[in-house]
């Protein structure tokens, strides 16, 4: 009966450790992305920052900035208003086919959060950018369990056009992150 015991008390303490080692690892999990969701604002931002710089450029005006997305975020374009708003399916059915947004407001979607949008100085013309959902293989899983989150990388130009900023990629996506 006490080997019984002994090893009961064994099997427990290995649970417990299991279990906290799971709950360490989604902890930092989910530490890493909100830093990744929080580079990614402030690259926003200065995306618009950029933006409006531009707007008082003369035309002919260029900036080239790379963005790196997190893989929370859904999509980023422009918007002729702030309430303008699409669902995940076709945020990724734009950016797959390539197509452009225009307008004032630079919007920000993120998964499980309120669209965020600023005004800008002046029109923008850009290609709908965000991250696409991966493939799942082995080493996309091992980095979610290191706590590493997908990246997606955009080189983008900024040109101004008249009374317009021109937004393209230098290229379209990198490799992930």
């Amino acid at each position: 009966m006490k080997a019984i015991s002994e090893w009961f008390w064994v099997f427990a303490g290995i649970l417990a450790g299991l279990l906290i080692l799971s709950l360490a690892i989604f902890q930092i999990y989910n530490t890493n992305q909100a830093l990744n969701e929080q580079k990614t604002l402030e690259q926003f931002m200065k995306m618009k920052n950029i933006i409006n710089n531009l707007c008082w450029s003369f035309s002919g005006s260029v900036e080239n900035y790379e963005i790196n997305i997190a893989e929370t975020v859904e999509g980023i374009y422009a918007s002729e208003d702030k309430y303008t708003q699409y669902s995940q399916d076709e945020l990724i059915e734009k950016i797959l086919e390539g197509e452009s947004s225009f307008g004032n407001y630079i919007c920000i979607k993120i998964k499980g959060k309120r669209l965020r949008c600023e005004e800008l100085e002046c029109n923008t013309i850009m290609p709908f950018i965000g991250a696409l959902p991966s493939k799942f293989s082995l080493s996309s899983l091992i980095n979610r369990l290191r706590g590493k989150g997908e990246v997606n990388s955009f080189l983008l130009k900024f040109e101004k056009e008249e009374t317009v900023v021109n937004i393209t990629f230098q290229y379209p996506l990198s490799e992930k992150k």
